[in-house]
This record gives C-alpha cells, structure tokens and sequence, in this order.
C-alpha cells in the first residue's frame, strides 16, 4: 500500500513477455478527477468545470488557441493535468532484470477543450466551428510530432462515462507514446505485408472494395467515405476514410478540413440516432511515426459506441461480438433523419 502523502511514482512502460507488448503503469492518474458517473445528478455544472469560460485559471497553460475576431476562444489546447505519460527528460533506457523489463514512459499530453459550450457534443458544431476543432488538432499534431522520442502520435475522444470520460465538457486528447503501441504495429505489420504482397495501399484497397460494394457505405463525397466496416468490432462501428492517402493526420491538406469537418458532424449524429445517443470514441487511426514515409500509410477516424466493458469472452478469446450487422448498421445510419 502506497506511503501516506508520498509522491507517486512516475509512469513506467513494463514488458509483458507473454504477449510482446508494452504495458503502461501510470499510478499517478488515480487522482484523475471525474465527473462522469453513472448518476446524472453527480455531473459538475459551468460553474465547477475547469474547461468552462472564465474559469480557464483551473486548467493547465494554454499551448494553443483558437479566437473569434473579439478576442474569445473558440478551441484552446491545454496541458493535460494528469498526463498518461511523465513529464521528465526525454528518453530514458531500458532496464533489463531477467524476464522483466520496463522503461520512463515520457511523453507530451495535451487537452482540446472543443468548444466553450459546457453541454454541446462534437456534433453539435456547425461544420466551420469543427473545422477549427480539427485545424488545433492538426496543428497540434504537427507540434508534438516533433519530439524526437515520439514514436508514435495519438488523438482520440472519450465521449461519456462508458467511453472512460472523466469530464462532461467536449473535449479531446492528442498525446505521444516513447514506443510504438501494440495496436498500431500490429496494424502496420498488416499493411506493410499487403504492399509486399500486391504492390498496394491496404486501405485503398478496403476503400475500393466498399464503394464497389456499396451496402455498408453510409455516404460518400469526392474527399472522404463513411462507412461501416466489413468486419465490425463494434455495433455500429463507422470509419471516415480519406479517399486519396494522406499517410498522417499532421498532412492533411487545409482544403479537406472543411469536408472532413461536413462528414465528420453528419456521421457523429447519425450514429447517436441509431444508438440511442449512446457513448462513444472517436480515434485517429494511423502509421508509427517512423513509417509515414511508406507508400501504404494511410489515415482513417473511426466511432466505437460504447455500451459497456468487455465481458469474459472478449476478455479470455480476445475477438470481438456484435450484434447488428454493419450491413444493418448502415442502412439504418442512412435512413436515419438527421441534419
């Protein structure tokens, strides 16, 4: 049992010989303050919510803002106050005791508070007030892709206590990661050995074979397709896909913000309709760093609705159980009433 009044101690990444992965320890993050239970009434107002106008003093330093012409904030990026990763000095080595191995898990964590609207939900913007949301995250993006112990950037966004949410305010995380996390070598391994293998990019590949489809394909304009993957993890599982690679969220083009922007919102809602307004992530799913550079990186956002934790079967054969279809669920987000 942690000392009485102790300082925590910093996180480390530990080796699981198991599986070969890295894990995270980060104990400091137990004093995370939440807002976001199971009960309504346990909800912190404007008036206690440290996002809120007015009360930016109770957040971290700004590292970035975005202002109307009088002056207010409209998006501001904000030092996370419980980052996942340490603060310390940049890299740090391994340590080798046997089988059990770990490292300083150091890195940049910040904060996009969204809006200054305490109930509003990303979807709730009109398409130029998340274009700005999506222009401070790539800028964001582009800043802290510069550590040089920066393998890999990471951007998502907990919407409700389900998602891991711990403030009701609209807002997201950009944050960088000393290693490479299991899920995105994995899914570089997949893409790299496709390309080999047929001389092409994966997700163009997954892309062509959607619209030539069509039935999961929930909308679709020159610049981005949305739809619901063939093999859905999730009910109602929905990717946003960039037509033309862009191998990192940082090279997005100024002119694809605004149609990122029209389909992002659109999607988001419909995906509320057919849920039930249910919690959700938003994720940035994208190469390590190190190979941005290849001709199969790829970009793509994708939606988890969240309806609970994972339960023994997921837990013990680590596959996934839904139950609609991602046929079903895109004919429904299509047919759904939303503007």
């Amino acid at each position: 049992m942690p000392t009485p009044n102790a300082p925590e101690p910093s996180p480390t990444l530990r080796w699981d010989a198991l599986t070969a992965r890295w894990c995270l320890l980060a104990s400091h993050r137990r004093n995370t303050p939440r807002d976001m239970t199971s009960r309504p009434d346990t909800l912190r107002g404007p008036s206690e919510c440290p996002f809120c106008p007015g009360r930016e003093g109770e957040a971290e330093a700004a590292t970035e803002e975005r202002l109307d012409a009088s002056g207010r904030w409209l998006a501001r990026a904000v030092t996370n106050r419980f980052p996942m990763m340490g603060r310390g000095a940049i890299g740090g080595a391994t340590i080798h005791r046997g089988v059990f191995r770990e490292r300083p898990a150091v890195g940049a964590h910040e904060v996009i508070v969204e809006t200054p609207l305490h109930d509003a939900d990303l979807s709730d913007l009109d398409p130029d007030a998340l274009a700005t949301v999506l222009d401070l995250h790539r800028s964001r993006h582009r800043c802290l892709a510069e550590r040089p112990d920066a393998a890999a950037v990471l951007l998502f966004k907990n919407r409700g206590p389900r998602s891991g949410a711990s403030l009701r305010h609209p807002h997201s995380q950009v944050m960088t990661c000393p290693v490479v996390p299991p899920s995105v070598r994995r899914r570089d391994a997949v893409a790299a050995r496709h390309h080999r293998r047929e001389g092409s990019s994966l997700v163009q590949w997954l892309i062509d074979a959607e619209l030539a489809a069509g039935e999961r394909v929930v909308a679709s304009d020159p610049h981005f397709v949305a739809l619901c993957p063939w093999a859905s993890a999730r009910s109602h599982e929905t990717w946003i896909v960039p037509r033309a690679p862009i191998a990192h969220f940082g090279a997005t083009p100024d002119a694809l913000l605004l149609p990122l922007a029209a389909m992002l919102r659109q999607t988001l809602r419909q995906v509320r309709r057919v849920s039930g307004d249910a919690d959700y992530n938003l994720l940035l799913r994208q190469p390590a760093r190190a190979k941005w550079g290849e001709p199969w990186a790829h970009w793509l956002l994708e939606i988890q609705v969240r309806r609970g934790g994972d339960a023994g079967f997921e837990l013990s054969g680590g596959m996934s159980c839904t139950v609609f279809s991602p046929e079903e669920s895109a004919a429904l987000m299509r047919s759904s009433d939303v503007l």
